[in-house]
């Protein structure tokens, strides 16, 4: 039986890489605009648009908060520091990248398309777009709903406002959670356009570097010591203060039961009092940043539970979210833990990924880790490393992407065709929604 789920786990692999290999290059020129050059999400967007064929001319910000060593593999503009939720010094910083866009203005002109992250970079696509007279379609990405967007402050609405004007320019809206779609775009700003879901999974192409556990290796993670500590793993960027609250009551509260590890960056409480805050419990262990893909198959080993909780905009954004820690840990076989009532444990109820909590307290979860079993857990990790990789895994999902952009691209040129030469019989309406 373990040779027979192994040798399916292998040709799962080899048909989907065969795939891969057959598929033709999409040809073409992104003009990426990011709000981080060195921030992991834009560095596998644009690596995954580079892997399929595409010319990528990045025009790109830094915040320098981690990964200071990373240097661009691709063409980069620099368009300066910012940092983050700073608005007003954003939009000196994007003024002042104006003069920068007009010295490439030949660039991007040979632009298929404009991808860009985030308001203030779609914005300035816009504007870029405008400078070099193209007809490209605009792509809007957004992985989170930031607390700007909420709330009936003037400064909330101008901010919706001025989302409503651009994505009224945008001829598509990608977002890696149908939560946001469903609980904000159509609801709140009434947006009826173009929407690609592209979930925050592993590249495929750099996965393959990372093997897959077999289910059959589940029943492997029984320890002989069955009263071992169960550890639970929080990796990412560390944002959340209220997650590291309760993960150090519950360090201490279980000294002997529970395990805490942690890899990534605390972006919201600052590195000294997330380091001072952890100093306290010796359960508690920070390891400091990682590289992904290349160390997730070090850091989930180590671990049986995933921290999938996220408090930090409780309510809206939290609740909306599907973070990259549910399909790395799913691909590695590592059981999430996360609230509820959230897209978050939706998925996994959905595909068995976990186990969700009406509470997300102390009490609830301290009654859990005393009722868990190796036993239970085995049976768990079992079920999710068989599910299929596509489930943990971006292996069409973003040709699919560049395929309906290119394919975007190309009706627009026919269409600007057909406006010089008149209508075409039989032509039909567009769907409606972006420009």
């Amino acid at each position: 039986m373990a040779m027979v789920c192994v040798r399916m786990l292998e040709d799962e692999r080899a048909v989907l890489d065969d795939s891969q290999q057959a598929a033709d290059p999409i040809s073409g020129t992104v003009a990426f605009f990011g709000h981080d050059w060195a921030e992991s999400t834009v560095i596998k967007r644009i690596r995954a648009f580079s892997s399929l064929g595409l010319r990528v001319i990045g025009f790109n910000f830094r915040r320098e908060k981690f990964n200071q060593s990373f240097v661009p593999f691709w063409e980069n503009h620099h368009l300066g520091i910012t940092e983050d939720r700073a608005y007003g010094r954003r939009l000196l910083k994007l003024l002042t990248s104006i003069p920068l866009l007009i010295r490439h203005r030949a660039r991007l002109q040979e632009a298929t398309f404009f991808y860009a992250r985030n308001i203030d970079m779609c914005a300035l696509a816009l504007l870029a777009r405008g400078l070099a007279r193209s007809s490209a379609p605009l792509v809007y990405e957004v992985l989170d709903v930031q607390r700007i967007f909420i709330g009936g402050s003037l400064k909330n609405i101008v901010f919706r406002w001025l989302e409503r004007r651009l994505l009224n320019r945008c001829a598509l809206l990608v977002v890696s959670s149908p939560g946001f779609v469903s609980q904000y775009f159509k609801p709140v700003q009434g947006y009826r356009g173009r929407v690609f879901l592209l979930e925050n999974k592993i590249s495929f192409a750099q996965a393959g570097a990372v093997e897959r556990p077999p289910a059959t290796q589940a029943a492997l993670c029984r320890p002989v010591d069955q009263n071992r500590k169960w550890v639970i793993g929080w990796f990412g960027t560390l944002r959340c203060p209220k997650s590291l609250d309760i993960l150090c009551r519950l360090a201490e509260s279980l000294p002997d039961k529970v395990e805490v590890y942690m890899r990534g960056y605390p972006t919201e409480t600052g590195l000294e009092y997330f380091e001072q805050a952890i100093a306290k419990h010796p359960n508690m262990i920070y390891d400091g940043e990682y590289r992904n893909p290349d160390d997730l198959a070090a850091i989930y080993d180590r671990v049986q539970l995933t921290w999938a909780f996220d408090f930090l905009d409780e309510g809206t954004n939290s609740k909306w979210l599907l973070p990259n820690r549910i399909y790395e840990g799913g691909y590695f076989g590592s059981v999430a833990l996360a609230a509820k009532d959230t897209q978050t444990g939706e998925k996994l109820r959905e595909l068995g990924l976990g186990y969700t909590f009406e509470a997300p307290t102390l009490e609830n979860l301290t009654a859990f880790l005393k009722w868990y079993s190796w036993d239970e857990h085995a049976a768990r990790r079992a079920h999710i490393l068989s599910l299929p990789l596509q489930e943990f895994c971006d292996v069409y999902d973003t040709r699919d992407l560049c395929e309906t952009i290119v394919g975007l691209a190309e009706r627009r040129g026919d269409g600007l065709r057909r406006q010089h030469s008149g209508p075409a019989l039989g032509a039909r309406a567009e769907d409606s929604g972006g420009d």
